[in-house]
């Protein structure tokens, strides 16, 4: 079982909270470490002054480095996401297997009252984050990754726009 000295947070960055708003935003990088039952903690500056107000859907992704990781999305977001895939008629072969291939893929996070969210064992084994974590923030979103698949997935976006654009290299 993790202890308060195991689970640190390294890096800086603005606060989450937008000033004179409720609006999170989600910025810089972080490192953590995983406890023995899948928690980890949200970053400090990222975590809500109420966090039983805050509802995270999780969703399973494939980068094109092929490497696994969570995205992970406050309600109004997720509803972005989504509506493409709930849209439609549902009975639509095609429609019906793209919401197939999320189903699995995407969960509801809660964040406990120590501001930890829990990553199910399936979802830790598929991206990779046994130990440490990586927090990214996205503004309006954050993905957690396995932090060596992160430094190989950002190699492989940085070849990728010198090859669309080799004239801003």
């Amino acid at each position: 079982m993790a202890t308060a000295g195991d689970i640190m947070e390294t890096g800086t960055g603005s606060s989450g909270v937008t000033p004179g708003s409720n609006r999170l935003r989600f910025t810089w990088r972080y490192d953590h470490k995983v406890d023995s039952q899948g928690r980890v903690p949200l970053p400090a500056k990222w975590r809500p002054d109420n966090p039983s107000g805050l509802s995270l859907m999780a969703v399973m992704l494939r980068h094109p480095s092929e490497a696994e990781f969570v995205m992970v999305l406050p309600a109004e977001q997720f509803d972005r996401f989504s509506s493409d895939l709930c849209g439609g008629n549902f009975t639509d072969p095609l429609k019906l297997a793209e919401r197939h291939d999320y189903v699995d893929r995407i969960i509801e996070l809660d964040l406990d009252s120590a501001g930890r969210i829990c990553l199910p064992e399936e979802i830790r084994a598929a991206a990779g984050l046994t130990k440490e974590v990586l927090f990214v923030g996205c503004i309006d979103r954050f993905e957690v990754w396995n932090p060596e698949s992160y430094r190989a997935a950002r190699s492989s976006e940085r070849v990728l726009k010198k090859v669309q654009n080799p004239q801003k290299t």
